[in-house]
């Protein structure tokens, strides 16, 4: 197994030690966007869970602060959101703005022993007090009832909760955002399920690109019945009045944010300023099937790179589709490029050298009954296939660290089958532990951890086994560290 160090990434968000798993309480305020995330100071696998706490003022270099929420006699804090309180609509900032943040309280060996806490903050975060009325949601009677999510409804002028209820959503409203009053459930029958609780809900409303008509976009994590197996996203599209939201596809259509294996519990930002107008989320770059297995010991998980979420007009509906936030161009260095090749023999279509971190982004057309290989690293593979029109791409992940817990759920093959064939675009972007692939726009995402058994020097290589490719154009960079 590689030295620790080569694993922990260059440009993507990491604890520095312990343990990390799902983002918490992404706000903007005043210059900076901040991220709480699950965490474990004293060990490196999950335990009594805390906010830790860090801000960025371009979603790529962080500073790491003091932990923001710990456990009190209540119980430990899970996850939760945070918001600006604009206006002092709760009353607890003297007329002025403030941060408002609501996590899960979870007490031990308690029946029902999950409800929803707030704490506060008058100083951007640097210090938080929990509200001397928590909890301010009693659980109502329910095994699982976790991960609120609450922003303000400007059309219904009140404050909304999502919390997980089992595999539904249950959704509250408040005047004061301290008294809650249930308004619905959403989910029964609707969507992927499994037989663990949903979690890390998100919903937001979302310009509909191109258009000025809007869509609601509702993202609940899935614990183990994701695509590609164990943890991933799932998310739908539809209408919310501030009471029930109504999913504008049938029940039984599911669809994933990200195909690969390593993409769960996403959270978007709240409060960006109009002027920039994004809606960016960031996701827990791990799974549950071998998360605490991963082979780090000081420091485990990473976040994924941050992404500018869009909806978009498909073929198959509205659809999210992903982005690298445009920040990341900022690192890219030495810059490679290439266009108009054309190659009908099989073999290698391009190769090159890399370590750290790199992105590659491409855009090739592939004749019917072709058949393209990506490798990024050994450990990975990503095959492209036409047939009879329709184009596909098979992931193939690989390697054996030593450890049994993790080696037997690390390896995994699937499909995702991209439609008719079309010029393929692709963004790639690789740190030294993780392979992200957007492919069509943004259309399809894959994410991986891949730990490489060599290194930490790496090729990436394309080969063509069968057909006519025509690579359009090339782009090829190292990135810049920034993750100390």
């Amino acid at each position: 197994m590689l030295a620790e160090k080569y694993y922990r990434p260059l440009v993507h968000f990491t604890p520095p030690y312990g343990w990390l798993n799902d983002p918490n309480g992404l706000v903007y305020r005043n210059g900076e966007y901040h991220l709480f995330y699950q965490y474990h100071p004293h060990d490196s696998v999950w335990g009594p869970m805390h906010w830790g706490h860090a801000v960025s003022r371009d979603l790529l270099a962080w500073t790491h602060l003091p932990i923001a929420l710990a456990p009190d006699a209540l119980g430990v804090c899970f996850s939760g959101t945070a918001m600006v309180d604009k206006g002092d609509k709760s009353g607890l900032f003297g007329g002025k703005d403030g941060l408002l943040a609501y996590y899960t309280i979870t007490a031990d060996n308690v029946p029902f022993n999950q409800s929803q806490g707030l704490a506060y903050s008058n100083d951007n975060g640097r210090h938080w007090a929990k509200y001397a009325g928590n909890p301010v949601v009693e659980n109502p009677g329910f095994e699982d009832f976790r991960d609120p999510k609450v922003f303000w409804h400007e059309q219904t002028q009140a404050w909304i909760m999502l919390t997980t209820v089992g595999q539904q959503i249950a959704i509250y409203r408040s005047a004061d955002a301290k008294t809650w009053l249930f308004s619905s459930f959403f989910g029964e029958d609707h969507g992927a399920h499994d037989e663990r609780a949903w979690e890390c809900p998100d919903l937001f409303e979302i310009s509909i690109e191109g258009s000025k008509k809007t869509r609601w976009v509702l993202i609940v994590g899935v614990q183990r019945g994701a695509y590609s197996g164990g943890s991933g996203s799932q998310y739908f599209v539809g209408h919310f009045d501030g009471e029930q939201f109504i999913n504008d596809n049938a029940a039984d259509t599911v669809l994933w944010l990200d195909y690969g294996r390593d993409f769960y519990a996403t959270q978007t930002w709240s409060d960006i300023p109009a002027a920039d107008g994004r809606r960016i989320g960031i996701s827990w770059m791990s799974n549950w099937l071998y998360a605490n297995q991963v082979p780090t010991q000081s420091w485990r998980s990473a976040m994924t790179m941050p992404q500018e979420l869009t909806l978009k007009n498909t073929p198959d509906g509205l659809r999210l589709c992903h982005a690298f936030i445009r920040e990341l161009e900022a690192l890219c260095q030495h810059q490679v490029t290439a266009t108009d090749k054309t190659q009908a023999t099989p073999g290698a279509v391009f190769s090159f050298d890399w370590s750290e971190a790199h992105r590659l982004q491409f855009s090739l057309d592939l004749k019917d009954n072709s058949s393209l290989v990506l490798q990024p690293m050994n450990e990975m593979v990503f095959t492209f296939t036409v047939q009879k029109g329709q184009l596909t791409v098979r992931c193939q992940r690989h390697g054996q660290i030593g450890v049994t817990e993790f080696d037997e759920h690390f390896p995994h093959d699937f499909t995702v089958a991209l439609g008719a064939n079309r010029p393929l675009k692709a963004d790639l972007l690789l740190d030294r532990c993780s392979v992200e692939l957007l492919l069509d726009d943004g259309r399809y995402a894959i994410t991986n951890l891949v730990f490489p058994t060599e290194g930490p020097a790496q090729q990436c290589v394309a080969t063509l086994r069968s057909g006519e490719v025509i690579i359009r154009d090339l782009h090829r960079h190292d990135l810049a560290q920034v993750i100390a």
